[in-house]
């Protein structure tokens, strides 16, 4: 053991990073347990991009399990290698919704980081977004929930959010976690208006029929700030066609989807408040 100790003591941090490295794809692509293989794909998204990781992590889109395809989608996001935007390009055809939301937040990203140019504008913003210049800097809150659901539900959730958002015009999507300093330069440099969108699923109610029916409201509040500006709300019924857990998270996503509707007027009310 006390030599063991010594010589990782005594390994270069280039290399140690290099074997973690190595470990996580080989878990990625080798584990037969799909939460290894996910979180797997996850660490490498924090990983300095490598052609390797970016390799796995694409070949990874084509996982057996969604978890696995959409964790790697998300982790391509943060890589923001454009070698990835084709494979991307294809995981939105994905059959499993969160897949196909994470693979178009990764695209979204990707392609604004690819041309800064079409996104900057070089006067003050108005709230009309011509020629599809960013207006609206929007950071995305992963969801709360007042009927128990999962983290990772949660997770997959705030994708489906992302996936409405980005559809909009003049958006452009904040990283999650961004420091409120790195924010404030976006906004400043390119002349954008920010928002935040908080958003929890406050009702999920199974009915005799075997439909389901969730209810969710948005909270649309300034960025960096917070500061309140708008509520939203939504409602969706789904049929019980399926397992339960499939109706249930169509019937959050299609709230979702209807409360999302009134953000683009709820964001051009906001400017200038």
């Amino acid at each position: 053991m006390a030599m063991w100790l010594f010589v990782a003591a005594s390994t270069p941090p280039r290399a140690l990073a290099d074997a973690r490295t190595d470990f996580l794809v080989r878990m990625l692509s080798t584990s037969a347990q799909f939460r290894v293989r996910t979180q797997a794909a996850l660490a490498l998204g924090g990983q300095a991009p490598q052609t390797n990781i970016v390799r796995a992590l694409i070949e990874a889109l084509g996982d057996e399990h969604p978890a696995v395809r959409a964790a790697s989608a998300t982790a391509l996001e943060r890589l923001k290698d454009p070698s990835a935007l084709s494979a991307l390009k294809a995981a939105q055809s994905d059959r499993d919704s969160s897949v196909r939301a994470a693979a178009r937040s990764a695209l979204a990203s990707l392609e604004t980081t690819a041309r800064p140019a079409a996104a900057t504008t070089t006067g003050p913003a108005t709230a009309t977004g011509a020629n599809g210049a960013a207006v609206f800097y929007v950071g995305v809150g992963v969801p709360g929930s007042q009927v128990g659901l999962s983290a990772p539900t949660l997770r997959n959730l705030r994708q489906h959010v992302i996936s409405e958002v980005t559809q909009m015009a003049g958006v452009a999507l904040a990283p999650e976690n961004e420091e409120r300093r790195a924010a404030e330069r976006v906004i400043g440099t390119r002349k954008l208006v920010g928002f935040y969108v908080d958003s929890s699923i406050t009702r999920i109610e199974q009915r005799p029929d075997g439909s389901v029916r969730a209810q969710v409201s948005v909270i649309v509040g300034t960025y960096p700030g917070r500061d309140m500006r708008a509520m939203l709300s939504g409602a969706a019924t789904v049929s019980g066609a399926g397992s339960q857990e499939e109706a249930k998270a169509q019937a959050i996503q299609a709230a979702f989807t209807g409360a999302l509707r009134r953000l683009p007027q709820a964001m051009q009310s906001g400017v200038g408040r």
